[in-house]
């Protein structure tokens, strides 16, 4: 009976909390859609390029030099709450360090960087970059500890927050006809305004860890899993937007602003994981293993089933574009329909990978995202510069198939043999 009562508690709980992850992003991505529409049609093809090139690349390094410390933290945490501030004291002490080295980097290394690979028209906004990067950095720490805590509430009203500050901001812009780069750039600085709220807790973070450290054996067990992690997370963060990074050496802006406008397009569903894992892992992860395995095969179905009737989202993409976007626009058509395929998949697959996460196996997800990006790499390089844009989205579409096979074989050797040792 207090068995049924706890998996009862652990169902609702992850139900309430998937309802407010899920409503924030229904809201973010459609202040995110007019965000872009606004930007897209304004901006035009060629500086909305400049400032995807600038973004991408900004939420690239601040997800890559987290070396999936932001999972450790919540894996960690969840199992150990009372020592929930020192874990994040080690997380924040590390990740500062990880900020500074980066940024001393491209401070005194940006304009040859930009240079060798022929953006030298970036070099003036190597400054937005750096800011950029500092409060996208620390957006991770602060996302991470209110998912770590659980408190999906107060996480949900700083994000919607900053995407209506962002759109307040574009909207002055647009009224002033004045939507142009060198304006649009300052929306850089509202991650590392909003981290200023968080000060406080950064301090009370560090004077934890310092103050109490963590006990030898913990603190094993977490350079343990991190080391997989960090072997999940370069090619995990890599994974993001390596089609668009990789186009990036061929093609010009105005193609990368095509690209990326089906990108931010395909965010509609492609958010849907990332809903799903933020809840999923803080409450598989206080499960045994044999728990997790249930509790996995109990949800897979459904998460199928939503998979398929997502599909019908697929046809929609021309009439979307058509009428909003209008004709400049018309050639991400196709590209945001493999987009939104790819996106599918990833879908289905994360009861599976959270599962993998807390039962401790990130390198089964290593193995399986390693061979996605050889294969991804290997097709652009010999499609793009010959057949155009659309086979970046389609390699990215087929790799995360493979990995899908991959990953799903893995788990399912993996369960059998703790189901034998059971």
């Amino acid at each position: 009976m207090e068995h049924s009562k706890k998996n009862s508690f652990l169902q609702n709980r992850l139900f309430r909390n998937l309802s407010i992850v899920f409503s924030e992003n229904i809201v973010t991505k459609a202040l995110s859609f007019i965000i872009i529409l606004l930007l897209s049609v304004n901006l035009g093809p060629e500086d909305y390029g400049k400032y995807s090139y600038l973004f991408v690349n900004i939420a690239f390094c601040s997800a890559l030099f987290d070396f999936g410390m932001e999972n450790t933290a919540v894996r960690f945490s969840a199992k150990d709450k009372e020592n929930t501030n020192v874990i994040f004291g080690l997380y924040l002490f590390t990740k500062l360090s990880i900020i500074f080295i980066v940024i001393g980097v491209v401070f005194f290394f940006g304009s040859f960087i930009f240079t060798l690979l022929g953006r030298e028209d970036i070099i003036q906004y190597i400054p937005y970059f750096i800011i950029g990067f500092l409060g996208e950095s620390l957006l991770f720490v602060n996302d991470t500890y209110l998912q770590a805590v659980q408190k999906f509430k107060l996480r949900a009203m700083i994000n919607i927050f900053r995407y209506i500050f962002s759109l307040l901001f574009i909207l002055l812009l647009y009224l002033n006809h004045a939507i142009l780069l060198k304006y649009v750039i300052f929306l850089y600085l509202l991650p590392l305004l909003i981290s200023v709220f968080f000060l406080s807790k950064y301090i009370y973070f560090l004077k934890s860890y310092f103050s109490k450290r963590i006990v030898r054996v913990m603190l094993l067990d977490i350079v343990h899993y991190e080391k997989w992690m960090l072997m999940v997370s370069i090619p995990n963060n890599t994974l993001g937007r390596i089609d668009f990074l990789m186009i990036a050496i061929w093609v010009a802006y105005d193609q990368l602003g095509i690209y990326n406008v089906a990108f931010q397009l395909s965010a509609i569903v492609a958010f849907l994981p990332f809903v799903l894992s933020k809840v999923m892992l803080p409450t598989l992860s206080e499960l045994s293993p044999e728990k997790v395995v249930a509790f996995t095969k109990k949800i897979l179905k459904p998460t199928l089933y939503i998979s398929l009737g997502m599909l019908v989202l697929i046809p929609l993409a021309r009439p979307v574009i058509s009428l909003i976007l209008g004709s400049k626009y018309l050639p991400s058509v196709s590209i945001l329909q493999f987009m939104l395929l790819s996106a599918i998949i990833a879908f289905a697959l994360i009861p599976i990978e959270q599962a993998i996460y807390s039962l401790g196996k990130p390198k089964f997800i290593t193995i399986g995202k390693c061979v996605q990006i050889v294969l991804i790499v290997l097709l652009i390089t010999v499609t793009v510069p010959y057949w155009g844009l659309i086979w970046a989205a389609i390699s990215v579409a087929i790799a995360r198939l493979l990995y899908g096979i991959i990953l799903f074989r893995l788990y399912s050797s993996y369960t059998k043999k703790l189901s034998e040792a059971g």
